[in-house]
């Protein structure tokens, strides 16, 4: 049966990630900052750095007062609160410093069992050095130059930034925490999950552009994200694009990068699909009236030629590898999600097409039905099967 794509219950041994306390598995921290990203503007990406930091020692220091290390658990609450509402520039020198203090102490001792986050230590006290290190760098850059702070945004902004700091703060938890190899596949699962549930409540390119490009910039380039102060977007936007369709948060076409050829190229495999239901265009599927577009992935394990990198190498055409996304409706048999290569245009259900193994589950978006490139012209050939799956 067709339905329109919908979360369920979380799969059994789905990960769960706690704040404060509180127990959650990334649905459902999805759905907290669903209900405040909703129609609101996304407030200075300073903000939401600060706010997440905030997060993460208010987390850190609930932990330790739950076993008994109340005098450093109070100290980072106390940091943590001060993030939170006090002038950004004193509450990123006070993270700046609380988190070098933290990278000292991973890099003198080395020890694993720390009790940073109560009885969740990092299994690999290199990286929690480098992610407190990380993260202390960018608390300076915020405090040399501080944003306007929550308590000066607008409601609806200062309600985004809380929402996105807490989901940032599990990612980096997560990060924290993970065994070795875990981590890409923990911050994985949540850009997936965000994905997945507000391109329900809102348009795919606004799910896209508010938090999986926050996922998506974490994933593919976390240390420029991390050390130097501008927007996720811009993590993952090859060169000095400053504008240009390389900036718009799409995916280029296949045909564009595939030597005219309107299918997934190699290296690459249907990850997933959506129906465009309105398309006035004179190109490709001009007679259906539809187009069902097909992301086709990196496969996982294998690294696609060029990386993240604007299409051709020009700020004028969209970008090619760099949004780490998948609807899952296709080839549920390979795992994990990757960045989308590109994006196939059929003119037919993909669930149709045996070669691509697909199902029928439904998303729409009609923002793309405008979307259109010169190598989609009516004769473009439609090669179903090819692709590395």
């Amino acid at each position: 049966m067709v339905g329109m794509v919908e979360l369920g219950e979380p799969p059994v041994g789905s990960s769960q990630l706690s704040l404060g306390g509180i127990t959650a598995n990334p649905e459902q921290c999805v759905r907290i900052v669903a209900h405040t990203v909703d129609n609101a503007r996304v407030p200075p990406m300073g903000t939401i750095a600060l706010s997440t930091m905030a997060f993460v020692l208010i987390m850190a220091g609930s932990a330790k007062l739950r076993i008994a290390r109340r005098g450093l658990g109070a100290l980072e609450l106390a940091a943590g609160l001060t993030g939170l509402l006090a002038p950004p520039r004193a509450g990123a020198s006070l993270a700046a410093l609380m988190f070098a203090s933290f990278a000292v102490v991973h890099l003198r001792s080395g020890e694993v069992d720390c009790g940073c986050l109560g009885s969740e230590s990092p299994s690999r006290p290199a990286r929690a050095a480098t992610l407190t290190a990380a993260t202390a760098a960018l608390a300076v850059l915020l405090a040399v130059r501080p944003g306007p702070g929550l308590l000066a945004e607008t409601p609806d902004r200062a309600a985004t930034a809380v929402a996105l700091g807490s989901l940032l703060a599990l990612i980096w938890r997560a990060v924290f925490t993970a065994a070795p190899g875990a981590a890409g596949r923990a911050g994985g699962r949540l850009v997936d999950s965000s994905a997945r549930f507000l391109e329900q409540r809102v348009s795919r390119r606004d799910a896209l552009l508010r938090v999986a490009t926050v996922g998506s910039a974490l994933v593919v380039a976390p240390l420029r994200y991390l050390l130097y102060p501008i927007s996720a977007m811009a993590a993952i936007v090859p060169g000095d694009c400053s504008s240009g369709l390389c900036t718009d948060g799409y995916t280029a076409f296949c045909c564009e990068i595939n030597r005219g050829v309107n299918a997934c190229p190699e290296g690459t495999f249907a990850g997933g699909w959506w129906k465009c239901t309105d398309y006035r265009g004179r190109r490709l599927c001009s007679e259906q009236g539809v187009r069902y577009y097909v992301d086709c992935n990196r496969i996982p394990g294998t690294h696609f030629p060029g990386g993240c990198h604007c299409a051709n190498n020009s700020c004028a055409n969209r970008r090619v590898a760099c949004n780490v996304f998948r609807y899952g409706q296709c080839n549920p048999q390979v795992h994990g999600v990757t960045e989308v290569v590109c994006r196939m245009i059929l003119c037919e259900n993909p669930a149709r097409i045996p070669h691509l193994n697909c199902n029928a589950s439904l998303a729409v978006d009609n923002a793309v039905c405008g979307h259109d490139v010169p190598c989609l012209e009516p004769a473009a050939v439609e090669l179903a099967g090819a692709g590395g799956v």
